[in-house]
């Protein structure tokens, strides 16, 4: 593929701008040359693999160009010192990039060969969850706080939410089996946001408060130590159990459902395992529960009947895992790259949370620390602040 770039125009014209100024004697002249650009990939990607891939130029004149990408390309450049950086999307996997960088001189027909590695980041993750509960055995006000991380507009439309029930002292009967990398959810409910793709947006550094009840359980539960959860953004609603109010925030849809007489969402007062999923483009979520390959009982229990809603790894964006502070024999319920140790849940009924750390504050706006391992990346016993942003770095 050949191309002849916007960077190219706009230097052709500040070159007749510069050199319209000069002597008639100077003969000196600028000149254009091809570059061609080569991508070498890594980690089992390959062009049938990748989206949305973008190569961003700069020169040394200062100017800037973004140039869509589908193979190895040769464009025509005025001659000068480049930099290439690279960037696009893995499709089936939802946390994971393409990325690659590399400089170049221009003097003459040239060659650059740019290394491109998968990058796993996730946009998304959550910001503090609380479950562990404010009064004895009141149990429907934990909310989850998501965080849009990155540097971009992030969407909700279509983000999975579920709690596979984690506390393990062992392998789970999918790990037993060989299904490490699915995740058996449904212990109750699997919940996904709506929309059609770019209905809810999510600004950088901005985040949502997702309530199981959104009202102020203050009143509710007699008790301080409980959340004022009136303002959450978002609710679920199960419209199938008796007595749910239908509370003002908007509510996420319950895609999936094994158990009728689990009247909220995720429960898990000594702790539990949270994840946040992305389909590939192209799949709903309803269309993905409803898909009976995508579902299964118990492995290696023939009498099992509960069926379970299977998340593959590769489509986690976040995953967070909540030990028993109680316990001292833990067993991962995620595969490491997914989250590599749990953090200690915060004690129970005390209206505590566990909170991502805050790595740096800029303009105003908290980046946290998202290394795949929750015991590094979160706090527990924390106050409960949701829809707050934190002003202070955590050290």
């Amino acid at each position: 593929m050949k191309t002849t770039s916007k960077l190219l125009a706009a230097l052709l014209l500040g070159s007749a701008a510069l050199f319209s100024s000069c002597s008639s004697d100077d003969k000196e002249t600028v000149k254009n040359y091809p570059m061609t650009v080569k991508f070498m990939m890594n980690d089992g990607m390959s062009w049938s693999n990748l989206s949305d891939m973008k190569l961003i130029v700069t020169n040394d004149k200062g100017l800037r160009d973004t140039i869509d990408v589908k193979a190895d390309t040769t464009i025509t450049f005025v001659q000068g010192q480049y930099n290439f950086i690279v960037t696009g999307k893995v499709k089936d996997e939802a946390a994971a990039y393409a990325q690659g960088a590399a400089n170049a001189s221009l003097f003459g027909a040239a060659t650059v060969n740019i290394s491109l590695n998968k990058i796993v980041r996730s946009p998304l993750v959550f910001k503090s969850i609380f479950t562990t509960g404010g009064k004895l055995y009141y149990m429907k006000d934990s909310y989850f706080e998501i965080v849009n991380n990155s540097d971009e507009v992030q969407y909700l439309d279509g983000l999975i939410l579920s709690a596979p029930f984690g506390q393990q002292k062992g392998k789970n009967a999918w790990q037993a089996n060989g299904y490490e990398d699915l995740y058996a959810s449904g212990q109750g409910q699997v919940l996904a946001f709506p929309g059609s793709g770019h209905d809810y947006p999510l600004k950088p550094g901005q985040s949502i408060v997702i309530a199981n009840d959104a009202t102020d359980h203050k009143p509710l539960a007699k008790s301080e130590n409980c959340p004022d959860l009136s303002k959450a953004d978002w609710e679920v609603y199960l419209s199938y159990a008796n007595g749910e109010v239908d509370y003002p925030a908007e509510n996420l849809n319950v895609i999936f459902k094994n158990n009728p007489y689990m009247k909220a969402f995720g429960l898990g007062v000594m702790g539990r395992a949270y994840l946040l999923a992305r389909l590939p483009k192209g799949m709903t979520p309803e269309a993905y529960a409803a898909d009976k390959k995508n579902v299964m009982t118990e492995p290696g229990n023939p009498g099992a009947k509960m069926e379970y809603l299977m998340i593959p790894s590769k489509y986690v964006l976040d995953a967070v895992d909540i030990w028993n502070e109680e316990s001292t024999e833990h067993y991962g319920t995620f595969l490491p790259k997914d989250d590599a140790q749990g953090v200690l849940a915060s004690k129970a009924w005390e209206g505590k949370c566990v909170r991502r750390k805050v790595t740096k504050i800029v303009n105003g706006r908290p980046y946290y620390q998202d290394t795949n391992n929750s015991a590094n990346d979160f706090l527990n016993n924390q106050p409960l602040t949701p829809g707050v942003t934190p002003t202070a770095v955590d050290k």
